[in-house]
């Protein structure tokens, strides 16, 4: 069965305009303009839990910014020093990244199965207080109560106010060993934090440890085959984020500077991969890591 999509949305409260920043950024020269790209922001930063990630594409975060919202970089520049200085945006990791502060309090989300829900449901109460007797159904009432079963059947978040919601989304602490492990084997240790977020949706997605682990295997084996420099290695955030594990990760042949192939097996190649299924054994990691060091 197909999995549920998720919708989220941005609830603006109602004194969202009478808020002092609101309306300070506003009173600025071309402040409506600053006002709507920072609800673009915030808009384009609910499926990410407030994150707006730099990919690269401009050359800085403002640059991208103009290019994904289709607003002038310098309207995003200046939105940004304001936002940055009242302290509504943070870099929690790299200083590109940014973390909009106000997402997670004003973001909804609901499965399209619950939509569907709660749109019969109206539906029903609509007929109900019109007729006022007893109303035939039909078959898309079967079809409701298919989705309401399933809906039974979904894990639904703990009861309490958001910031109680938000907390069953954190890392569990056996995601958390795993992650530990699969990043003492990745060979450059830069975007950490980013990285497990990255790992953690990964596996939820159904990615397994192995098919993670094995593409950290065939990596390490490529920058080392390759003698690849550190600065120009993938930093965990990117590998993670990117999915670098589904990429085609057969090392390019190389010659060194006596014009004969280079070296093509690092340490870590000598060491068979444990088989493993949902967790990473401890263990097995500890052996693939005697002999073998990495930078960081």
């Amino acid at each position: 069965m197909a999995k549920n999509k998720k919708y989220f949305w941005i609830k603006l409260k109602p004194d969202f305009f009478n808020d002092p920043y609101i309306k300070m950024l506003r009173r600025m020269a071309g402040g409506d303009t600053y006002t709507i790209i920072y609800l673009e922001m915030l808009v384009k930063s609910t499926h990410t839990d407030g994150m707006i990630y730099f990919q690269g594409a401009g050359v800085d975060i403002a640059e991208e910014l103009s290019l994904m919202l289709n607003e002038n970089v310098e309207d995003v520049r200046a939105l940004l020093a304001y936002l940055e200085a009242k302290k509504l945006i943070t870099h929690p990791e790299l200083q590109e990244d940014l973390f909009l502060v106000a997402t997670p309090d004003l973001t909804g989300s609901e499965t399209d199965s619950a939509e569907r829900v709660r749109k019969f449901r109206k539906r029903q109460d609509q007929k109900a207080l019109q007729s006022n007797t007893d109303v035939t159904i039909g078959n898309d009432k079967k079809e409701l109560e298919k989705e309401i079963e399933i809906d039974k059947d979904t894990p639904k978040p703990p009861e309490g106010d958001s910031k109680k919601s938000r907390k069953s989304s954190a890392i569990t602490k056996q995601e958390e060993k795993d992650f530990e492990a699969l990043w003492k084997l990745y060979p450059c240790k830069e975007g950490k934090t980013p990285a497990k977020r990255a790992y953690v949706k990964a596996v939820r997605d159904g990615v397994t440890n192995k098919t993670i682990q094995d593409g950290i295997v065939a990596y390490a084996k490529k920058v080392s085959a390759e003698n690849t420099e550190k600065k120009y290695m993938k930093n965990g955030d990117t590998f993670f984020r990117n999915r670098v594990w589904e990429d085609d990760l057969t090392p390019s042949v190389t010659t060194g500077r006596n014009g004969k192939p280079g070296k093509q097996e690092p340490p870590l190649a000598r060491n068979e991969v444990p088989a493993s299924s949902e967790s990473v054994d401890m263990q097995s990691v500890k052996d693939m890591l005697k002999g073998y060091k990495t930078s960081g």
